[in-house]
């Protein structure tokens, strides 16, 4: 039990320099019933400058000084009494109204709030201003250099009494505007693509591709969304049951829901409803972070946006209409709820009602993130929803301490500290710290969290699922688990480590063609190389000269044969005697495998609908043709020393890979691309599913030959040109 036994000490500090000043200070002490002071309290000139708190044991616990600005105001700042942060200010706030104590009564104003990092040494992060009308509301943020100089300034706006910011603009030193956002805006294709530089050519292209409503459709359950972010704003799903003009088209009760919903004031525009604007370091859309990285990259995807009270168990049903009606593929959760059997909370209903979603919609897989809390959630009580439910559709994500795969290697891979986990119930890990993507306003943001893991987990189930559109949900969730790779020591999930988008993709692939045969004679050796390595996106026939085309460009690298991984292409190429590749394809390409490792390969032998896919030794591949060899020359016209035919091997890349080294695609590579991944796999489901093609071929590829001979006033090079020309010759082959 404290006393109230007080001691009163007067002493003086002598001012150096200045030996007739004195500075008189008063020390109050207060002491626990066993003499071991308890707290003391510093005055100089009767007014309040430190404050002195310690535990029963006399342990220096808590340190407080306090600034007098300007008559009425006080600077509050906590000082750490940590060892190896003695003295650093960890939390300073500025008043007006307080006490003779400077504690807070009836009437205290908080004006301003410095806010530090969390960690030793602790840096300043950023001021806040409240309101003095309305003090629980921030009203500007101020971000300043270790100098202290101002970076930038964000000014908040609210809406009466409302408690949440609806707008905001963040300006630089000078008064510039850096980036802003108001909720509810319209959407703006064409005046954000304008004020970020795009030609009226570019916009046009980028207008088109968003208007195609036949694509992958990703939907974002999330607290709301910057739908016109120059990184969003192209990405945005065009239903094509409910265009924007005022009317509930499609009869489901929501008017214009022509990308997503908002739940809060129900309109198709999904924005950012539960803003975290005011509370935030910077103004973090969760949503809008989460978005940007599930659909970055990809152009044959598209976004659905579901923003408001996640937790509404009616508004959840009416989503899982959605994805049911629109066969919406994917789905990212990176949300949780705690288990709430006996709805204390009041979630029951909610956690219901994303089960009978999952459950209604098994076409669709949902990906969803484990959670932050560092605890096991094969723990009973550790449960939480999306996380723990166990449908095969449920695709479970942890966070792997990276922003990216660029330097992740099994040996080296760590799960990120606050990643929830567990054996059975937490699937796969992904990289999810300090993840760069877009922020509310406009401009980038780094984030960490599995809600970051969840949404890249999307991205590439997106990527995969496009190649390979005959696999069920819970197939391509299968294959992530099966393919990922194995951590040391092993992570506590279930795939033990991972996701590997290209282990995935090629163990998909291989298992879609190994015994396969075409309904019809075209798909062959060369055209199963380049597909398994990723250069094409559907199965075909390829010419020998679009390969000899592809293995000499600079997406491939010509590899020694003892160097060889599983994916890599080997050419049986002829040399003539001086080893060089003879000049035409006819003569020099003779056949094409993928290495499979252990000396296994995929092969294919002939265009014959009858030639099936299969695995074989690598050895028997060579001595098969081989043994024909002779007699081909001869039939070719070459003497035996210009004709050796010897086995070489290529590792290639896929042509975004690639162009991402010199700056990218441009818009209108973007475009041709699309169109003719999606004329191969058109062609693929024709020869292999005996689908009649519901495409005009020839228009297609005769507008694609107009297109790609205009891209050199676009300033692509030869090279692109040619690539493309290249595989759009081969899809005009007929057999």
């Amino acid at each position: 039990m404290q006393t109230t036994i007080l001691s009163r000490v007067l002493f003086a500090i002598l001012i150096l320099g200045h030996s007739s000043v004195f500075a008189a200070f008063e020390v109050v002490k207060n002491k626990f019933d066993n003499g071991v002071v308890a707290n003391e309290a510093y005055y100089r000139d009767g007014q309040l400058v430190e404050h002195r708190f310690y535990n029963t044991q006399g342990v220096f616990m808590t340190w407080v000084r306090y600034k007098y600005p300007e008559a009425g105001h006080v600077i509050k700042a906590l000082l750490s009494t940590e060892k190896e942060s003695f003295g650093q200010i960890k939390n300073q706030e500025e008043w007006i109204g307080l006490d003779e104590k400077n504690s807070e009564k009836e009437g205290a104003i908080r004006l301003k709030k410095w806010v530090y990092t969390d960690e030793v040494p602790y840096k300043l992060q950023y001021v806040e201003h409240y309101d003095r009308a309305k003090k629980y509301r921030v009203i500007q943020k101020d971000y300043r250099d270790e100098s202290d100089k101002l970076i930038s300034s964000i000014f908040l706006s609210y809406n009466g009494d409302a408690e949440k910011p609806y707008k905001f603009v963040e300006k630089d030193a000078q008064g510039r505007v850096i980036s802003q956002f108001s909720m509810y805006e319209p959407y703006d294709l064409e005046g954000v693509l304008q004020k970020n530089g795009k030609s009226a050519a570019e916009i046009a292209v980028l207008k088109k591709l968003r208007e195609n409503p036949n694509k992958f459709l990703i939907a974002i359950i999330d607290s709301g969304f910057d739908y016109n972010h120059v990184e969003l704003v192209t990405k945005w799903w065009n239903n094509p049951l409910d265009p924007v003009d005022g009317k509930d088209n499609d009869g489901n009760g929501w008017v214009d829901d022509n990308f997503g919903w908002e739940q809060v004031k129900n309109v198709g525009l999904p924005t950012e409803s539960s803003t975290a604007m005011d509370r935030d370091e910077r103004p973090l859309s969760h949503g809008t972070h989460v978005a940007h990285i599930a659909i970055r990259g990809l152009d044959n995807a598209a976004l659905v946006g579901f923003a408001g009270d996640y937790t509404q168990a009616s508004y959840i049903n009416k989503v899982s209409e959605f994805i049911k009606k629109h066969h919406v593929k994917v789905v990212n959760m990176s949300i949780g709820l705690p288990h709430d059997n006996k709805d204390l909370l009041g979630l029951r209903d909610a956690i219901k009602a994303y089960g009978k979603m999952i459950d209604e919609n098994p076409d669709t897989l949902f990906v969803v993130a484990s959670g932050n809390s560092e605890q096991d959630l094969d723990d009973l009580k550790n449960r939480q929803y999306p996380a723990s439910f166990t449908q095969a559709n449920v695709l479970k994500v942890g966070a792997l301490d990276a922003s990216d795969y660029s330097t992740v290697t099994p040996q080296n891979a760590k799960m990120a500290y606050f990643s929830n986990y567990g054996l059975k119930n937490v699937d796969v890990l992904v990289p999810g710290m300090k993840v760069v993507a877009a922020s509310l306003g406009g401009g980038l943001i780094a984030h960490s969290g599995t809600s970051m893991a969840t949404p890249l987990m999307v991205n590439m189930v997106a990527r995969l699922w496009s190649e390979l559109p005959h696999l069920k949900a819970a197939e391509v969730r299968d294959l992530f688990i099966r393919t990922a790779q194995v951590m040391t020591p092993r992570a506590p999930v279930l795939s033990g480590g991972y996701a590997d988008l290209p282990a995935a993709l090629m163990q998909g692939k291989l298992e879609f063609l190994n015994g396969k045969n075409a309904k019809s004679s075209g798909p062959n050796c060369w055209n199963s190389a380049t597909y398994l390595a990723g250069i094409s996106e559907g199965l075909h026939h390829t010419y020998g000269s679009e390969f000899a085309f592809l293995l000499g460009s600079p997406l491939c690298k010509n590899i020694p044969l003892e160097q060889m991984q599983k994916g890599d292409i080997v050419a049986l190429r002829r040399f003539d005697r001086n080893g060089k590749l003879l000049p035409a394809a006819f003569l020099s390409e003779v056949h094409g495998y993928t290495y499979l490792g252990d000396g296994k390969g995929l092969s294919k032998n002939g265009v014959d609908a009858s030639a099936s896919y299969v695995m074989q030794d690598t050895k028997d591949i060579l001595q098969f043709y081989k043994s024909s060899e002779y007699k081909n020359c001869k039939i070719n016209g070459l003497e035996r020393q210009d004709c050796n035919l010897k086995e070489t091997a290529y590792r290639c890349t896929d042509i975004e890979t690639y162009a991402q080294s010199k700056g990218g695609l441009t818009v209108f590579e973007r475009d041709i691309l699309q169109r003719i991944s999606l004329l191969e796999k058109h062609i693929q489901s024709e020869l292999f599913y005996g689908q009649k093609l519901t495409i005009d071929k020839e228009k297609m590829i005769a507008a694609l030959e107009k297109d790609i001979e205009k891209l050199k006033d676009f300033g692509s090079s030869d090279f692109m040109m040619d690539y493309f020309q290249a595989r759009l010759d081969s899809l005009g082959a007929r057999f």
